[in-house]
């Protein structure tokens, strides 16, 4: 039996996925031990061990599961601009601030970065579809990665501002650059 599919099993993974957050929370995650893990979960090392085999795969689940959240924000028959597809992101980055700043304070935000990487075509292909935008899959590769960097480095600035723009807001700042920068000048 798939351990994720027992109810029991996936209870317990909850549990250690909290487990180790809580512990992010109060010390460096290179610090943190399976053990601890187990522990403050109130599961034993054995239970760890059947449902993941390390504290990254633990990470790695839970990034799964929020990206596949982030990915059911987007509805496959609507055609969104780039302006809500801006909003969407911080609003579902503004929903998990607590877990992105632990990242941040860790050191792991580009593990965000790498998962981003991965979901980005899928997402892209269900909100962009085939319109002949790019002519090789090289040439959508390289813009996709570079859409990505670009978010995720707005992202690590916006997450240590103490007076966050809102996502609207920080979707238009963004677009009014891109304008700025097609146009070649700096101001309005």
């Amino acid at each position: 039996m798939n351990p994720l599919k027992n109810p029991i099993a996936e209870q317990s993974r909850q549990w250690l996925i909290q487990s180790l957050l809580d512990l992010m929370s109060k010390k460096e995650y290179s610090e943190i031990t399976v053990t601890e893990i187990a522990e403050h979960a109130q599961l034993s090392r054995r239970t760890f061990y059947r449902i993941c085999n390390s504290k990254e795969e633990l990470l790695e689940q839970y990034f799964l599961t929020i990206s596949n959240e982030y990915v059911s924000c987007f509805d496959k028959s609507t055609f969104y601009s780039l302006k809500e597809i801006i909003e969407i992101f911080f609003t579902f980055c503004e929903k998990h601030i607590d877990f992105l700043r632990l990242l941040q304070k860790n050191h792991l935000l580009y593990y965000l970065l790498e998962q981003f990487n991965l979901i980005l075509p899928v997402i892209h292909d269900m909100v962009r579809g085939d319109q002949g935008i790019y002519q090789t899959p090289l040439e959508k590769k390289i813009a996709l990665l570079a859409s990505a960097g670009a978010l995720w480095n707005i992202l690590s600035e916006w997450l240590q501002m103490e007076e966050r723009p809102a996502p609207e807001e920080i979707s238009e700042i963004i677009l009014t650059a891109i304008e700025r920068n097609k146009k070649g000048r700096s101001s309005p």
